[in-house]
């Protein structure tokens, strides 16, 4: 009996080690493919299915990331098959996207194998569960329909997609990371009054929440969370696709190479917006004066011995009331670069958790949302005003 007990023992850690292992690498191949970057979660991918090839989530998700990069096409449709065939029985979510999906890459694949009667087929199972879909996907399927029967043709549209593909992007990384892993957000449940399509511009994906302020040079950027957690940032809610395209050419000329139009009618990735994140708004709009403090401590009813000295060796101390817990800061500072110098003088004497916080209206806010502001104020200063006529 023990021994059989340790066996469990040692399996049930195993799997656990596994799960924990699998779990990170799968969020960030998921981000990889809500940003539209497919190749670079690739070899995520494929580390993940040499551990265990049998999920349909990750057949499905290599086998659309074939397809789109337009490579390994037979292995391709090989993982979608499978993915599928699960699918079918199980109406399972593969966690991005609808299931769906799996038979529009697979036209797609089919296409490009030249098997036109299977991607015919294929293409009737698509149309059935996505009738109420974006139609630009059943017309993008029936396009390569059209083009498995034309093999000139067909050719011709994949040297230009490899061409496309083959050149530079400069794409920059925005996976923004700047916010602790306990970050609190409050989400609302979007309910849109038609079942049509919206189109919007999605200029970002993260797998930690992050200010909207980060995306310079943007404003309206709309935040959601779909159930994996992977927070996503939109702009735009059009009615037409010809409007989301225009949008997204000005979003690319501001500096987002990389953005892409999305339908944030659905319910599944875009059901959730996020309002606020560690009690500010996820769209903060700062005004007047920012201040500069060092945080020495934080309690909540009984004021922690170790704190209490420096109530007599420590000038200028601060109390503030924050929901349970009462923040006690340092120094009052009108630039970021005093506040440092302060807080370092204050971990010479003896705190040395001691970090620059700030405030404006009386209020607490990110030190990172602080600076951005400044630097804002600073740059409009600049901006020479045009003088009225005498």
């Amino acid at each position: 009996m023990k021994n059989k007990a340790l066996i469990t023992l040692i399996a049930f850690f195993f799997v656990s080690t596994v799960s924990w292992s699998i779990e990170p690498q799968l969020d960030k191949a998921k981000v990889l493919i809500a940003s539209n970057k497919t190749r670079d979660a690739i070899p995520l991918l494929e580390e993940l299915m040499k551990k265990d090839n049998a999920p349909a989530a990750y057949n499905y998700f290599l086998g659309m990331c074939l397809i789109k990069e337009g490579v390994r096409i037979e292995e391709a449709v090989a993982y979608l098959e499978k993915a599928g065939e699960d699918y079918s029985h199980t109406d399972l979510n593969p966690g991005m996207g609808e299931p769906e999906f799996c038979w529009y890459y697979l036209v797609i694949g089919y296409s490009r194998l030249k098997e036109c009667d299977k991607a015919m087929k294929t293409y009737d199972k698509f149309v059935e569960v996505y009738s109420q879909g974006d139609p630009f996907y059943t017309n993008e399927a029936m396009k390569w329909i059209e083009l498995c029967h034309e093999p000139m043709r067909m050719a011709q549209e994949i040297k230009t997609y490899s061409q496309v593909n083959a050149s530079p992007s400069f794409l920059k990384n925005r996976l923004v990371n700047m916010q602790p892993e306990s970050a609190e957000v409050v989400t609302r449940e979007v309910n849109y009054t038609t079942a049509s399509i919206l189109y919007g511009v999605q200029v970002s994906a993260s797998i930690t929440p992050t200010y909207t302020t980060e995306f310079k040079g943007l404003k309206n950027v709309g935040v959601y969370v779909d159930e994996n957690k992977i927070y996503r940032y939109v702009i735009g809610n059009l009615t037409f696709r010809s409007q989301a395209e225009e949008l997204l050419n000005e979003v690319k000329a501001n500096g987002y190479p990389d953005a892409f139009i999305v339908d944030i009618n659905q319910p599944d990735t875009y059901g959730e917006e996020v309002m606020s994140l560690n009690k500010m708004s996820i769209t903060p709009q700062l005004k007047g004066k920012v201040e500069f403090r060092v945080q020495i401590g934080a309690f909540a009813e009984t004021l922690p011995k170790d704190l209490r000295k420096f109530y007599f060796e420590v000038d200028k101390l601060k109390e503030v009331r924050e929901n349970d817990l009462t923040i006690l800061t340092a120094g009052k500072f009108d630039t970021y670069a005093e506040a440092q110098q302060h807080r370092d003088m204050l971990k010479q004497q003896g705190l040395g958790d001691a970090f620059v916080t700030a405030f404006n209206q009386k209020k607490r806010v990110p030190v990172n949302v602080a600076l951005k502001y400044l630097d804002q104020e600073v740059k409009e200063e600049l901006v020479p005003q045009k003088r009225g006529k005498k």
